[in-house]
């Protein structure tokens, strides 16, 4: 079990937001495991870096550019997709973006665009895959929130908003989806070192840590994760949330 629990072979994974940090990770963990993958994010170039690393694993790789913003690209990414490679086994929704600004600033269009992308795009791409999931019985849908959907931080309203909203959606998806067959689950990472967050980690890393292990996550330890709950290991979780995250979540605010 301990082996063959955590193979992927046979399945094709659509991870969005694909092209670097955590969902690159994610794809060359489940390529590594078998699975053939697909891949989408808006810059091209890295995501035919990650095409190229996946391929090198011999595995196929599917990678479209696309705006997760835009309903029509969420449509043409799930329908190529199908046409390159076949239906979707698995979904990882990893595709996110945010402003840093305090919510008495927080413009109607920053939060749109944050909704539309974190939380709208990736429930789209679920009701997409549904249907053939619903059909063959199976498939697993990942949804990559933040603990910043479990506890608020100062200047990340709208993302910790879409990120909470995510959370339920994805128990939502379980309690209605479940019965046929489909697994929904949440990662909320904690602090991890990507672009995105270069920044805040840097800061960190010179002042301290807020979690209970006295560093930053890596991206394959989300990628570790995500492996687990998307393989038959993982067939026992269902509608859950799951957080890594360095304990960051229940560290005091003490001393």
């Amino acid at each position: 079990m301990l082996k063959s629990g955590f193979s992927l072979k046979g399945k094709t994974a659509l991870i969005t937001g694909g092209s670097k940090g955590i969902g690159r990770a994610i794809a060359l963990a489940f390529a590594d495991a078998g699975a053939d993958i697909a891949i989408t994010a808006r810059g091209v170039e890295d995501l035919q870096k990650v095409k190229y690393e996946v391929k090198t694993k011999g595995q196929r790789c599917f990678a479209i550019g696309a705006d997760l913003s835009v309903d029509g690209e969420i449509e043409k990414v799930y329908e190529q997709v199908k046409s390159e490679l076949s239906d979707v086994d698995i979904l990882v929704n990893n595709a996110g973006t945010g402003y840093f600004v305090a919510l008495s600033d927080l413009k109607y269009t920053q939060f749109n665009d944050v909704i539309k992308l974190n939380t709208w795009a990736a429930l789209h791409l679920s009701q997409l895959c549904y249907p053939d999931m619903k059909q063959k019985g199976k498939g697993v849908i990942i949804n990559i929130a933040s603990t910043g959907g479990i506890k608020p931080d100062i200047f990340v309203g709208a993302y910790s908003a879409s990120k909470s909203a995510l959370i339920m959606l994805t128990k939502q998806m379980a309690c209605e989806w479940g019965g046929e067959g489909i697994r929904s689950v949440a990662i909320c990472p904690g602090l991890i070192r990507t672009e995105m967050a270069a920044d805040l980690v840097a800061h960190r890393e010179a002042h301290g840590f807020q979690n209970l292990v006295n560093r930053v996550g890596e991206p394959e330890e989300i990628a570790a994760m995500a492996l687990m709950l998307a393989s038959e290991a993982g067939s026992y979780c269902q509608g859950a949330v799951y957080m890594v995250d360095g304990g960051s979540t229940v560290n005091s605010s003490w001393g």
